[in-house]
């Protein structure tokens, strides 16, 4: 709109610049004839007085001056001897070359269409043998040209001003919906959406600059997914030989016959295969989930049951950790359409983390809450929370903040939780507690609401 405004006052501008230059050139060209004239007019009757007939001037002069009834051009000889003026124009004084006479001020103003004259007139005078000879022409004819031309620029002003508005707020439209565009595919990149793109088919520079973040989208989602793959692919390939490893090692974990201290050894070798193992498949699952090709059941889910379940198998490992876990579902069956098993994994992941990362003792609260929109899922805790500006990189794989690099994990729940959020078309949040976090998931709508939809 900003961009519409100054395009206009630019047009409002130049058109009025424009006006303003004409009518300066027009008038100083018509100003300029003008004084040709009288200076013609007054060497012409010089001319007679040359000659020093004093009574042809006189007759001359008054001739001319009674031919011009309108008052337009003004005449005047004035006697260099008696100082007495012949002619239709009454000086106060003589003078020589061009000046520029007022009405009222210099002479007594002539009548024309029964009104005085107002508008100035140009004169030019010379001085003769006999006298001074003096023509005046009224300014009349410029004023009238200045005055058309000030409206026609009026009228030019107002029309280029009502195009370049209308041409303007089209501009503005259709720009703003382009950038609009722009903004909210740059967005859904943002959100982890990569394969949106603007697309934008113009022939323009902005149309240009779409292609150019277009390519550069391509070549950084091209880049992400090989990434991804050789994560996947690493994942995959370690799973059967670390459980052949397992498999190779249990038995000596449970064996009498070795050594208590090697056994307790064995032991914790077997907990961080098993440690590993579950990060390869969290791994490999949020990558199917991430791909698409993740086997997800459509089925009605009822979350106030599943968040009872979460709370109830979650509760003593909480209390064994010294922190209180708390289930706040409300009155009533909310439901959504999904994958149990997902929302499950999900809700742990957010349980646990929460019980992970805050000293004890921390009250964990899970809880369930239809909405007009639909449902919403979460999971606050009174702890340490996430700073705000780390809130949304938190949620990219492997990512793990220096406060939590202590405490046991891989850097994957929020991302698997976030993945699983859009495979289930919820919007994951996470906010602050005053104190701690809140962690939420905010499904579109219920169950029966996609039924009757």
């Amino acid at each position: 709109m900003r961009f519409a405004l100054s395009l206009s006052a630019v047009f409002v501008i130049a058109t009025f610049a424009a006006g303003g230059l004409s009518w300066l050139f027009v008038s100083q060209e018509l100003s300029r004839r003008l004084q040709t004239d009288v200076q013609s007019a007054a060497g012409a009757l010089a001319g007679i007085a040359e000659a020093g007939d004093r009574t042809d001037l006189s007759e001359q002069i008054t001739a001319q001056a009674r031919a011009v009834r309108d008052g337009a051009t003004l005449y005047a000889f004035v006697d260099g001897e008696t100082g007495k003026i012949t002619g239709s124009l009454q000086l106060a004084a003589p003078f020589e070359g061009a000046k520029q006479l007022s009405p009222d001020r210099d002479f007594p103003p002539p009548l024309s269409s029964g009104r005085p004259h107002e508008d100035p007139y140009l004169a030019y005078g010379i001085r003769t043998p006999l006298g001074w000879v003096i023509v005046a022409h009224d300014t009349q004819g410029i004023v009238e040209t200045g005055e058309i031309m000030v409206r026609a620029t009026g009228a030019a002003t107002v029309a280029a001003l009502i195009l370049s508005l209308g041409l303007a707020l089209v501009i503005a439209r259709r720009t703003g919906a382009r950038i609009g565009r722009m903004e909210s595919v740059l967005d859904a990149i943002g959100n982890g959406n990569l394969a949106r793109r603007i697309g934008d088919t113009g022939n323009d520079d902005l149309a240009d600059l779409a292609r150019r973040v277009d390519l550069m989208l391509d070549r950084l989602q091209r880049s992400i997914a090989a990434i991804r793959q050789v994560s996947t692919d690493v994942a995959h390939d370690l799973r059967a030989p670390l459980a052949r490893l397992r498999m190779r090692l249990e038995p000596h974990a449970l064996s009498p016959a070795v050594p208590g201290a090697i056994r307790a050894e064995i032991g914790q070798a077997l907990e961080d295969i098993d440690g590993i193992s579950a990060t390869f498949d969290a791994i490999l699952r949020l990558s199917r989930l991430e791909s698409g090709t993740a086997e997800a059941r459509s089925e009605t889910v009822n979350l106030t049951a599943l968040t009872q379940s979460v709370h109830d198998i979650l509760e003593p490992a909480a209390n064994d950790m010294g922190h209180s876990l708390m289930l706040d579902s409300g009155p009533g069956n909310v439901t959504v359409t999904g994958d149990q098993d997902l929302l499950m994994q999900a809700l742990v992941n957010l349980v646990d983390n929460a019980l992970r990362h805050c000293p004890p003792p921390a009250r964990v609260t899970l809880s369930l809450r239809e909405g007009p929109h639909g449902p919403t899922l979460a999971v606050t805790d009174d702890g340490p929370g996430i700073p705000a500006a780390d809130r949304a990189r938190v949620l990219d794989r492997f990512v793990r903040l220096d406060a939590s690099r202590t405490v046991p994990g891989s850097g994957l729940g929020l991302s698997l939780v976030a993945a699983i959020a859009r495979h289930h078309g919820a919007r994951m949040s996470l906010t602050d507690n005053h104190p701690g976090l809140r962690v939420s998931l905010s499904f579109r709508q219920s169950a029966q609401d996609l039924t009757s939809g």
